[in-house]
């Protein structure tokens, strides 16, 4: 199995119909897609207008879903609160410009930022892709952090060979 489909069938219980999803890396709007079906409202963003078009496409015809073209350290412009689910994906968008990828330093207060607007009992989805450029010192300094901080880590995956994803699923307590 790999992390995307442990991360969908985990969630699957942890959403509701009248949930607040964002998910904070659009890419090719597989997520957006499937926490469109499961929630009241979701807000995707991404940094690339490829990966807006790729998730406007994908979800098509969905009315529940606002897409926005910033990056997901600005969340606080557009958000304000009562998110019950924050998923990132992070590294690039598949078969595109492999130099777009997301930075540590701005998953990290962008991680920051989403915690503080989950709501109590809310939950952060995010996977790190070891094998790319920068990847496992994104993987690093938000593993470091989230470990200093002692957030509560419910799950991890990974399917432990060498540079493959690692998910964590963060419940806020």
């Amino acid at each position: 199995m790999n992390n995307s489909t442990f991360v969908h069938k985990y969630i699957k219980s942890l959403i509701h119909a009248e949930d607040i999803c964002v998910d904070m890396t659009a890419g090719n709007g597989n997520d957006t897609l499937f926490l469109s079906e499961l929630s009241k409202e979701v807000i995707a963003f991404d940094i690339s207008a490829e990966a807006i078009r790729r998730t406007k496409d994908r979800t098509e015809g969905r009315d529940n879903v606002t897409l926005i073209h910033d990056s997901h350290v600005n969340i606080d412009r557009y958000i304000k609160g009562n998110v019950r689910l924050f998923i990132f994906n992070l590294g690039y968008l598949p078969h595109s410009d492999e130099t777009v990828v997301s930075k540590g330093e701005d998953t990290l207060l962008a991680f920051r930022k989403a915690y503080e607007l989950l709501e109590e009992n809310g939950y952060i989805v995010i996977t790190f892709y070891l094998g790319h450029r920068g990847g496992k010192d994104e993987f690093y300094l938000l593993d470091d952090y989230i470990r200093k901080n002692r957030f509560q880590i419910t799950e991890t995956y990974s399917q432990n060979k060498a540079d493959s994803p690692v998910t964590y699923i963060i419940r806020k307590r």
